[in-house]
């Protein structure tokens, strides 16, 4: 997997959509702030403030029947509209908080270059689903509209309110892509530990037979784990600091799709009860398209965050079974070896489980697994 090529889309990726006004520097393998990318982050505040001042307008048709027919929905708008200016300015705000802990991540992830593998294209899978679900149903709501284009007001009313969701769910994208490109670094490390452990034990047995059970390390070797076990501990930190950064900014995006999907459900139940015999066929398939896209998007997002902390986790708890599987064997290690092992192991325990909110744990595999641990 090439992590240049998918930190570049990754950064293109959140500049269009407003997360970010910082541009990777793809020598350094940092974010770098932007001219271009200042002036765009400026220009869609004064989009987002044009679009705003929509709402205010009384003179608005669709503002008015949504009043005038449920108080309910028009007060969730407007709550979803407050909170859209507190999600727009925090999510800049967060993003500029958040570099500080991403470039030392960043670092710990650079030079790793390679074919396309199936690992990059989950990657961009994870980056481009949500925009993929929501341009299918964009498509199939156009074609139900006969390509026509509806109202400017009514346009920007809702783009005041889409806008400052699709911001802040950068941090999610963000999030997850660089949980992903973690998850296959412990994957490399894994890897490179078990091959000294192995080679080190296949090492000791042929002098355990020759010489009477006196057993000779070799520097290169103490050094290549040493080597390991520190950047398995700087990795370990890092993205421990860049989870915690990331933490309130996906809390907030939990409060703002919880008002979106109220939204839906109950504009559903409310259109499902009394609004659909007022419209034809068609606008009827194009509100229930409309919907049902709500729902699909916030699913996807979280899909993918889920997909990926299980990974994670599976990743991890798979590098403790192995560590346990080498230190079971007491005398296929020496004693320097095995607290190398066991330092590794450590750092493995208290390092990449971060969890976004308890419910997401995957409780039943991770209860297996320890108490898997806990028997050897």
């Amino acid at each position: 997997m090439n992590h240049s090529r998918v930190l570049r889309a990754t950064n293109i990726v959140l500049l269009l959509s407003g997360y970010q006004m910082y541009w990777l520097d793809s020598k350094t393998h940092r974010f770098r702030l932007s001219l271009p990318g200042v002036v765009y982050i400026l220009a869609l505040g004064c989009i987002y403030a044009a679009c705003f001042a929509q709402h205010l307008d009384a003179s608005s048709s669709m503002l008015t029947i949504l009043k005038n027919v449920s108080s309910f929905l028009f007060g969730l708008t407007r709550l979803q509209l407050l909170l859209g200016v507190k999600v727009f300015s925090y999510a800049v705000y967060s993003s500029v908080r958040a570099v500080g802990v991403i470039n030392p991540l960043m670092a710990s992830l650079a030079g790793k270059e390679s074919g396309f593998r199936k690992e990059e294209a989950m990657a961009y899978a994870l980056l481009i689903s949500s925009f993929g679900i929501l341009l299918c149903f964009g498509f199939y709501i156009a074609c139900e509209m006969n390509f026509e284009l509806p109202p400017l007001q009514d346009t920007m009313i809702g783009t005041a309110l889409f806008m400052p969701h699709l911001c802040l769910a950068g941090c999610l994208r963000l999030y997850s892509i660089l949980a992903w490109l973690t998850c296959g670094q412990l994957k490399e490390i894994h890897t490179n530990v078990e091959q000294a452990l192995d080679a080190n034990r296949k090492k000791d047995d042929e002098e355990i037979a020759s010489t009477s059970f006196t057993v000779t390390v070799s520097n290169s070797s103490l050094d290549s784990l040493e080597s390991l076990r520190k950047e398995l501990v700087l990795l370990g930190t890092r993205f421990g600091r860049f989870f915690k950064a990331m933490q309130h900014s996906l809390l907030f995006l939990v409060t703002i799709n919880g008002n979106c999907l109220l939204f839906g459900i109950y504009s559903y139940v409310y259109y499902r009860n009394y609004w659909h015999v007022l419209f034809e066929d068609r606008k009827r398939r194009i509100f229930y398209a409309a919907n049902a896209s709500i729902y699909a998007c916030i699913a996807s997002d979280y899909v993918c965050l889920l997909l990926v902390q299980f990974f994670m986790e599976k990743e991890r708890l798979g590098f403790l079974t192995s560590l346990d599987s080498f230190l079971s064997q007491r005398n296929a290690l020496s004693k320097s070896i095995r607290c190398l092992a066991k330092d590794i192991k450590g750092t493995l325990l208290k390092s990449f489980h971060h969890k976004f909110l308890s419910l997401w744990r995957f409780d039943v595999i991770h209860f297996v697994l320890v108490k898997s641990h806990m028997k050897l």
